[in-house]
């Protein structure tokens, strides 16, 4: 009898090979791995059907979830390959606990027992240490971060500050760390595909919106929208592990320096690595920022087109050069835009998101001369707010790249929900207010385009208009920005479904840190899907290092 176990696996890590070959070396089975593409497929054979179930069964306990795995497959088959494929001979990432090496440490009968130093081929982070165990030292420190002290904490990848939840904690840019994934599922609104990517071996942060619950629990806490993780090294388990036991299940995290009480130092860090954090749709989930268990540490910084080099890093992660690839780059940073390539006829610009203005009164003056009904909206919007209409008329702009993320800090500043200056830090207060929105339909906000001299940009005044109206019909904050952002996605995927008619396009990739939306990116995951086969960066952040990545196909 033959079984072949199929996974559909993003990796280049090699995790899920060295546990395969580890649990084979416990069973007599005859085996083979074969790698094809995105695609690992192992082979074992064996007279013996409870054999067979067993290893099976092994497997399943041994082999932790990820990140990038997005199907796997058990069936019979008739044969076993003629060939199979030899493991590519590449360093270790840095990585947390596996599950063989987690029950090890957390058993009372085992020698690494609160061994904080225990890893293997797999996992750690190639920290050496004194093998004992570590038992007494989190007690204490459990113990004082439970009589509300902060402590300086070395984990073995960067120096953190860490404490209980309280007011303390709207004073700095914080995460939280979980004990479990029960406590963020009874703390949060997240959804079964975040819930899974939390319990990755990976440990990503993920942004989610706190609950009813979390407020009457943490009352002194001012943010809604927080980032949380379980833990990610054997320093903070065990510390959870030890808060657990005292009735503590989240703890704040925060690279900025408070005032601390106790210093916890058993680890001497290699190197200062980036946790990663995602974003989760129901089908699709990307890395937007973070280096911590990523290949790719050593690309070689070259001056590059931002977004021409992130859209060359889908197409060459996927192997799409013999694609017609429509892109789309919506970074918060750089240049917006629409491409179109193919091996054929190259690279072209097919939309370009680009626009200018000097000050929130040359963009009235703008909407004022493009119109009567433009004149009109100004007028009306003037007399029903006409402190905040001359208030914001001063604010001018000294952007040297405007894009649909500093378009929407315009559209923050007009309709009153920021008073920032700054069009990003605008932005980021309507992208959160979007993001607390709980409903399921927005207003239909206006994005149509513009020709200039042979080329087609967005035209921006169209989006702030529409925008002005439906705040002089009194729709509500969170309603509105979420309008905003869904009106959005449904205009690119709009202008997807036309690149497909008339280019006859085959792919389309995404890239931008506007993807950290969680709103924007699951809408635009579902929508595009239907009429699209889709594509995001596999194992690079989706705005930054895949920047270069890419752009190293460009020399």
């Amino acid at each position: 009898m033959i079984l072949e176990f199929s996974f559909n696996y993003l990796s280049s890590s090699l995790i899920y090979e060295k546990i395969i070959l580890n649990t084979l070396e416990l069973f007599s089975l005859e085996s083979k791995i074969v790698k094809e593409g995105d695609n690992l497929f192992l082979y074992v054979k064996s007279d013996d059907s409870d054999e067979l179930e067993s290893f099976a069964n092994r497997l399943s306990l041994e082999l932790p979830h990820s990140i990038f795995l997005h199907n796997t497959n058990v069936k019979v088959v008739d044969e076993m390959p003629q060939d199979s494929s030899a493991l590519p001979q590449i360093s270790k990432l840095p990585m947390a606990f596996c599950p063989k090496c987690l029950n090890e440490v957390m058993d009372e009968s085992n020698e690494n027992y609160y061994n904080i130093f225990h890893e293997c081929e797999v996992c750690g982070y190639s920290v050496e240490g004194e093998k004992k165990s570590y038992k007494d030292d989190f007690v204490n420190l459990a113990k004082s971060i439970s009589d509300g002290l902060v402590a300086e904490v070395n984990t073995f990848y960067g120096k953190y500050f860490v404490g209980q939840l309280g007011k303390k904690c709207n004073e700095v840019d914080f995460d939280i760390i979980s004990y479990d994934l029960a406590t963020i599922a009874h703390y949060t609104n997240a959804t079964n595909s975040e819930m899974a990517a939390l319990g990755a071996i990976e440990k990503p942060f993920v942004k989610l919106k706190t609950n009813i619950k979390f407020k009457m629990d943490f009352e002194d806490i001012a943010d809604e929208l927080i980032r949380f993780k379980l833990s990610d090294d054997f320093v903070l388990h065990l510390l959870l592990s030890e808060l657990n036991e005292l009735g503590i299940n989240l703890i704040f995290i925060t690279k900025e320096k408070l005032p601390f009480d106790v210093k916890f130092d058993l680890v001497e860090y290699k190197k200062e690595l980036e946790p990663i954090e995602v974003v989760v749709g129901d089908n699709h989930i990307v890395i937007v920022k973070g280096e911590k268990g990523l290949p790719y540490n050593n690309l070689e910084n070259k001056t590059l087109i931002p977004h021409i080099g992130a859209f060359f890093s889908v197409i060459k992660e996927h192997s799409l050069f013999d694609k017609i690839v429509a892109g789309v780059n919506i970074s918060k940073e750089y240049h917006n835009n629409i491409l179109v390539y193919s091996k054929k006829f190259g690279t072209i610009s097919y939309l370009s998101f680009w626009f200018k203005f000097d000050s929130i009164k040359d963009v009235f003056d703008s909407i004022i001369s493009s119109n009567e009904s433009g004149k009109k909206l100004v007028e009306n919007f003037k007399n029903k707010f006409p402190e905040h209409y001359e208030a914001i008329s001063a604010i001018t702009f000294n952007e040297e790249e405007f894009n649909v993320y500093k378009l929407w800090g315009i559209v923050s500043i007009v309709l009153g929900y920021s008073k920032e200056k700054s069009l990003a830090k605008s932005a980021k207060i309507l992208e959160d207010s979007a993001s607390s929105f709980l409903g399921t339909k927005g207003p239909r906000i206006d994005y149509k385009l513009k020709r200039v001299d042979s080329k087609v940009y967005l035209d921006p005044l169209m989006t702030i208009r529409t925008a002005m109206s439906f705040k002089l019909a009194g729709v509500d904050r969170l309603t509105l920005s979420y309008g905003v952002i869904e009106s959005f996605v449904e205009f690119v995927s709009t202008q997807l479904d036309e690149i497909k008619e008339e280019m006859k396009s085959d792919a389309v990739v995404v890239t931008g840190s506007l993807l950290q939306n969680r709103h924007l990116f699951s809408k635009l995951s579902k929508e595009v899907s239907v009429n699209h086969k889709l594509y995001f960066n596999k194992e690079l952040p989706v705005d930054g290092k895949n920047i270069l990545y890419g752009g190293n196909e460009l020399f």
